[in-house]
């Protein structure tokens, strides 16, 4: 790490209030998209178990993680022991694997369903074996830098911790060019070539239920399209989040490792707003949730609204 440049404190707290409204969106998001999912039965699709993964993960992050971003960036400093670096550094990068591979499975997922005219669907055991193996690679690669293949230090302003991007020693560049390939590149690639494929299909398929007028299938397609778009559109934001931070990794490893403090430390940042993306973007996408939030605050703003005219009667 080059410590010669010193970012100024004002913009560490710039950065630790975007990590504030990060967090307090985030927590609102996931825990009122969990509350759904398990209240209401008609969520409980094969679907929405991967959803429910990705939200689970990215409490964790919000509850343990941004906290400690957050008082760090404050601070000016990391104000936490060593200890602390590589629990927060392995926490965000087991969460960061994990969700990645569940993305590209949500992607595969939705490829072969429509793919096959929706008659392949996954069920609940299936899906959550799927989703077992993607946590079991997430902690693995998480895990190995604990036990001496590369390790966790401290990046940027030195207000976060990550796997180490700047030693070029064999140990740490043999693993940072084996996650890029297992972690990012082959992840992305299979995001990248399915959905592309998913829009031609539906595409297709559209075609073929408005010709033959298929009634039943084309209301189940329309429903299952509208849950594929949902996907996209979550697996779009994911991809968007981490690329800065993929790139300047990849120019610290194989050009220079002299990257400014800010500039290692901005795209870090910009890359934990997965924490949010995920819960965001399927209630911005899914009419029904959307609807359902609505009715939870007009119930409320209701119910308050009696209660101050009984009061003041």
């Amino acid at each position: 790490m080059d410590n010669d440049q010193v970012v100024e404190c004002y913009k560490l707290q710039i950065i630790s209030f975007y990590l504030m409204v990060l967090f307090l969106s985030s927590l609102f998001c996931n825990i009122i998209l969990l509350y759904i999912i398990y209240k209401f039965n008609r969520f409980r699709t094969s679907l929405n178990i991967y959803i429910l993964s990705l939200i689970c993960l990215n409490l964790i992050g919000t509850l343990i993680e941004l906290p400690i971003t957050i008082l760090s960036n404050f601070n000016c400093q990391w104000i936490f022991s060593q200890l602390g670096c590589v629990i927060s550094g392995f926490l965000m990068y087991f969460i960061g694997c994990t969700s990645i591979y569940i993305m590209a499975l949500i992607s595969l997922e939705r490829y072969f369903m429509i793919y096959n005219s929706l008659k392949t669907k996954l069920n609940s055991n299936q899906v959550l074996f799927s989703i077992l193996i993607c946590v079991i690679l997430g902690f693995i690669w998480a895990f190995l830098p604990l036990v001496g293949w590369s390790h966790y230090s401290l990046e940027g302003a030195l207000t976060s911790c990550s796997v180490e991007w700047n030693e070029r020693n064999f140990n740490v560049l043999s693993y940072n060019v084996t996650i890029f390939i297992t972690v990012f590149f082959i992840p992305i690639l299979i995001i990248i070539i399915t959905n592309f494929k998913l829009i031609k299909l539906i595409k297709d398929f559209r075609n073929v239920y408005k010709k033959f007028n298929f009634v039943y299938m084309r209301k189940k397609f329309n429903a299952e399209r509208k849950a594929t778009f949902s996907m996209i559109l979550i697996t779009v934001g994911f991809v968007i989040s981490w690329i800065p931070y993929a790139l300047v990794s990849l120019y610290r490893v194989f050009v220079d490792q002299k990257v400014s403090p800010l500039m290692g430390t901005i795209p870090a940042m910009f890359a934990k707003s997965t924490l949010l993306w995920t819960s965001l973007l399927y209630i911005y996408s899914n009419r029904q949730i959307r609807v359902l939030i609505k009715s939870f605050f007009v119930r409320r703003n209701a119910k308050r609204k009696l209660l101050l005219l009984k009061f003041y009667k």
